[in-house]
């Protein structure tokens, strides 16, 4: 009985033995893939925070460059059509050639109307198009009074004037041909980025097409 005991004793100890080595291997084995599946898991989620972070920078720099863009989009147009209107052909020099000239005035600035007027309210010339010419000479010689009345004698006279409504913003700027003082007005959206200076670039030619023959 002894030996027959000891051998199933022993044949116990030995499955023991290998149900504890199998039960081992196979927790081993659950452990790896467990550790596996975390690798992979951290790597997904290392890829998504870089694709994160340069989408964000991406952003980032575009929301910098529309900020940029915005800040300088009024002196990028002031600059430009300072160049244009500097530019400008005046034709032959004929006061015949002020139309054209004003057309072209009223195209680069995107002006509704461009009217030359004189001290006295009258309409010399107006761009194609452009409507109550003569209400808007009037009106700039009222503003050219006005700005002589500001000044007095105590202040220099004003050169230029920006008169923004509901829906039009109007520039009057006042300048010499000859000693005589005209007007050159520009009427535009009431949107529209007008500055005191915007007409200047545009004087000479304006003046040498006064001071030419008809």
């Amino acid at each position: 009985m002894m030996p027959v005991a000891l051998m199933i004793g022993l044949a116990a100890a030995l499955l023991l033995l290998i149900g504890g080595y199998l039960f081992g291997v196979r927790k081993g084995g659950d452990a790896r893939e467990s550790l596996r599946e975390d690798n992979s898991r951290l790597a997904r989620d290392i890829e998504a925070l870089k694709r994160d972070a340069a989408q964000t920078e991406t952003e980032r720099d575009e929301m910098l460059r529309a900020t940029v863009e915005r800040a300088l989009g009024p002196l990028v147009q002031r600059e430009r059509l300072a160049i244009e209107l500097s530019e400008l052909k005046a034709g032959t020099g004929k006061r015949s050639d002020l139309t054209t000239l004003l057309d072209r005035i009223a195209i680069a600035g995107g002006f509704l109307a461009v009217v030359l007027g004189d001290a006295d309210g009258l309409a010399l010339a107006a761009s194609s198009g452009s409507r109550d010419a003569d209400r808007i000479a009037a009106n700039s010689s009222l503003l050219l009074l006005t700005m002589d009345r500001m000044a007095g004698q105590a202040f220099p006279r004003s050169l230029s004037i920006v008169i923004r409504d509901e829906a039009e913003t109007l520039l009057c700027r006042v300048f010499k041909v000859q000693d005589q003082r005209v007007t050159l007005t520009a009427v535009a959206t009431g949107e529209a980025r007008i500055t005191p200076s915007t007409l200047d670039p545009a004087l000479v030619k304006v003046s040498g097409a006064l001071a030419g023959p008809f």
